[in-house]
């Protein structure tokens, strides 16, 4: 287990009264504006617990009217993370928030990371902030090597990329359907997806929120 997640899980865990810890978790919500991929594991770790414990029928709700009137982010994205944080563990979370990878390159070099680092030729890169650097280095020579179908293609330039998000921008502004909440689960784990990759290419979204309107 990495120090950052002791370290979180350990502030979490201080109160020992369901209601109480409810009401402190609640107060952390604005991480569970839950932008996929800026969550870490002792967020998730509570969202686990959450649902695990039932501690949300304090708030005399289901899961479902929890997630969404509460923290504000659909039940689909809550259980995608719990999902991640049962398969990988915390050091998913580390690593995701460091290099930006995706899940299917993730499970493409699972076998390679630990809760102590990164093993790549011998060394290990501890999952530290300041390791992000050769954390990413060492994450993209792994999927390289593990030959994932993600990066099989060519990457195209960027003109092309950019006009594609504009045409997809377009296209979403002529939309008149209204979306149901699925589909608008759906849009907004896209939309992450974009806003992580163009991060990991040194954008910045200031104060940006994406969530599922009820």
């Amino acid at each position: 287990m990495n120090e950052l997640f002791e370290r979180e899980a350990r502030e979490t865990a201080a109160a020992d009264v369901p209601s109480r810890q409810l009401g402190q978790w609640m107060g952390r919500r604005e991480a569970f504006g839950l932008m996929a991929g800026r969550c870490s594991a002792a967020d998730v770790e509570i969202l686990r617990r959450l649902k695990d414990e039932n501690l949300y029928a304090a708030m005399d709700c289901t899961w479902d009217d929890f997630c969404t009137g509460h923290l504000h982010v659909a039940r689909r994205t809550v259980d995608h993370e719990i999902r991640l944080l049962r398969e990988f563990g915390p050091a998913f979370f580390t690593v995701r928030q460091l290099t930006h990878i995706s899940v299917k390159d993730y499970q493409a070099i699972a076998a390679h990371i630990t809760d102590q680092g990164v093993h790549v030729d011998g060394e290990v890169i501890a999952l530290l902030p300041e390791n992000s650097e050769p954390l990413a280095a060492a994450v993209e020579e792994l999927v390289k090597r593990s030959g994932s179908e993600d990066r099989e293609a060519a990457p195209a330039p960027f003109d092309a990329l950019l006009k594609r998000c504009q045409a997809v921008g377009r296209a979403l502004r002529a939309f008149e359907e209204k979306l149901d909440s699925q589909q608008q689960s759906a849009l907004v784990e896209q939309m992450v997806e974009i806003r992580n990759a163009g991060e990991a290419l040194g954008a910045r979204f200031i104060d940006v929120r994406l969530e599922v309107q009820p």
